[in-house]
């Protein structure tokens, strides 16, 4: 079993991808990354603080990344 945190950055991760505050692609690949993480913790082939390190860090990624403008939609 694994702690309810995880779950909890999971969701904020989730919301934050919903609203555009995060970079849509990375933020999917991070959800994808912590559902992993989740698993292994949930094997118990991590340690709890071991997970919330992993989760913690793949949120704060996908977080501090910038959105991008596509290039085809700009002026020429």
């Amino acid at each position: 079993m694994h702690a309810p945190v995880l779950d909890y950055l999971l969701s904020t991760l989730r919301a934050h991808r919903a609203a555009g505050t995060a970079h849509p692609e990375a933020a999917l690949d991070m959800e994808a990354y912590i559902l992993h993480v989740i698993r292994l913790a949930d094997q118990r082939a991590l340690s709890g603080a071991e997970a919330l390190v992993a989760a913690n860090r793949a949120m704060n990624a996908a977080l501090g990344l910038p959105s991008l403008q596509d290039a085809r939609h700009e002026p020429r």
